[in-house]
């Protein structure tokens, strides 16, 4: 986290949603958070458990049932969501840049060069006219993300920002989080890949519209149940396996380690060049 001051803060939010059944569907029940500038914040969770309902909730574009979501007029914020073709509005690049750059007061040569940026920065190389319905949904992915970064916001929300990317475009788009978030922009990264999310500064785990994680990621991927009854039964289990999501393949291997007296019993690597200089740091000792 690069700075301490909050942005954004939601008090007991609620967004209740009638069923067919008559029922009452709690997408959000109850969530209290506060994100601060300059923070790089992983939204986990299984599906249906509440993180994309969050992320239109912080964008704007979802209306509370309850509670109070405190956003500074000022604020810039600007989303990505999952399915690229839902925030395309022109027809061409250049058209969509149109949208996002017309408000700003600067000249069409600036105009021009932040729209070559942006474009160069996510990785595309097409002319302006270039037809949005013959670009791939990853390059929709690219596009929508670059129109975001063009009006330099103050909170970038990316809903499975790499789902549709191949592993270059995917570390591409990690590099350019970790840019933005040094430079004070606060990046909201919600993801079913928690390889990503060990990039994080912060992990929000949601369950069933509720937040039941909020903290460090390597407490969320390391911490173990200690309860008597777990104890006994021998279910020793982080958070992230007692909501029955999948390690990233770098924890599972250094628990594995710890198991077979391979690295320090301390140790919480969560990529693998720090698993590397733990099995490296063992090694000589």
């Amino acid at each position: 986290m690069q700075g301490n001051l909050p942005i954004i803060t939601l008090e007991d939010i609620r967004v209740h949603y009638a069923s067919e059944d008559g029922q009452v569907r709690k997408a959000l029940d109850g969530i209290s958070l506060t994100l601060h500038q300059g923070e790089w914040i992983s939204i986990v969770g299984a599906n249906g458990s509440g993180k994309s309902t969050l992320a239109g909730l912080l964008i704007g574009f979802i209306p509370l049932s309850g509670g109070v979501r405190i956003i500074p007029e000022a604020l810039t914020v600007r989303g990505v969501l999952q399915q690229p073709d839902t925030q395309v509005l022109g027809d061409t690049i250049e058209e969509e840049f149109h949208y996002a750059l017309s408000p700003l007061m600067i000249t069409v040569e600036e105009q021009l060069e932040l729209r070559q940026d942006v474009l160069h920065t996510v990785g595309l190389q097409y002319a302006p006219d270039m037809a949005i319905s013959q670009l791939s949904g990853g390059q929709k992915q690219l596009l929508n993300i670059a129109v975001a970064l063009v009006s330099r916001p103050d909170v970038l929300i990316l809903d499975e920002p790499t789902a549709m990317l191949d592993p270059g475009a995917r570390d591409r788009i990690e590099t350019i989080a970790q840019k933005i978030t040094q430079r004070g922009t606060t990046v909201i990264w919600i993801t079913h890949h928690l390889e990503e999310a060990t990039l994080c500064d912060r992990i929000i785990a949601m369950d069933r519209g509720r937040c039941v994680y909020d903290g460090k990621p390597e407490s969320f991927f390391y911490e173990k149940e200690m309860t008597e009854k777990a104890i006994l039964n021998k279910e020793q289990l982080s958070l992230c396996e007692r909501l029955g999501l999948d390690p990233p393949f770098t924890v599972k291997t250094a628990l594995l380690l710890k198991h077979k007296k391979g690295i320090r019993p301390e140790a919480m690597p969560l990529r693998p060049e720090q698993l590397a200089k733990e099995v490296a740091r063992w090694r000589s000792n």
